[in-house]
């Protein structure tokens, strides 16, 4: 089943006909846990700053949907500006484990992604694993934990993440550094209303 044919499913069974008039275009939602609450996008809300979400709200709005495709998850400090290497933040042994919830659902549980490991996670400049690839020194590179989720959020719906970081050894609960933040984008299909065929 097509990406596509997954977001018109689930819009019939919705009762949103007008779901087919509608363009996909990539699409990606991001926001970080300023609040360290370990909830991601439950309270995009109250963040007023692009540097920390793109959203104004944890649901989209009538006829928007996003077919969540990757997911990757990056650590960054209070303000959102200075995203870091998050092997060199949390520690190679650091293993955040997240649940994705839709509604009332928990459509992903207890997914495992490793602080260590390649690509490196959004690596600034003098980060980079291999400081004879001249070629990565410059180059932000994502740690992309997830591909191909197909899970799809539908309009109007509340989602939101929850995340502990365990030590992946001893299984203690690894606390952030202070100001370290966890961040998550969402990329995927998203698609919008199309005013040529709806107005």
């Amino acid at each position: 089943m097509s990406p596509q044919d997954k977001i018109i499913h689930v819009a019939n069974k919705l009762g949103l006909s007008t779901l087919k008039d509608m363009q996909g275009s990539t699409g990606a939602v991001y926001d970080a846990d300023v609040e360290a609450s370990g909830i991601l996008f439950g309270r995009s809300a109250q963040h007023n700053s692009p540097n920390v979400t793109n959203l104004n709200d944890n649901r989209f709005e009538v006829n928007e949907a996003l077919l969540i495709e990757t997911i990757a998850v990056y650590t960054c400090t209070a303000n959102g500006l200075d995203v870091q290497n998050m092997q060199t933040t949390l520690g190679s042994a650091a293993v955040v484990l997240m649940d994705v919830v839709i509604g009332n659902k928990t459509v992903i549980k207890d997914a495992p992604i490793f602080a260590a490991g390649q690509p490196s996670t959004f690596a600034s400049i003098g980060l980079q694993y291999n400081s004879d690839d001249q070629a990565n020194l410059f180059l932000p590179r994502h740690q992309i934990f997830m591909e191909g989720a197909g899970i799809l959020i539908p309009p109007q719906v509340d989602f939101y993440i929850n995340y502990k970081i365990y030590n992946v050894y001893t299984g203690e609960i690894l606390p952030l550094p202070s100001e370290t933040f966890l961040g998550a984008y969402l990329f995927g299909t998203k698609v919008n209303l199309n005013f040529n065929t709806s107005l």
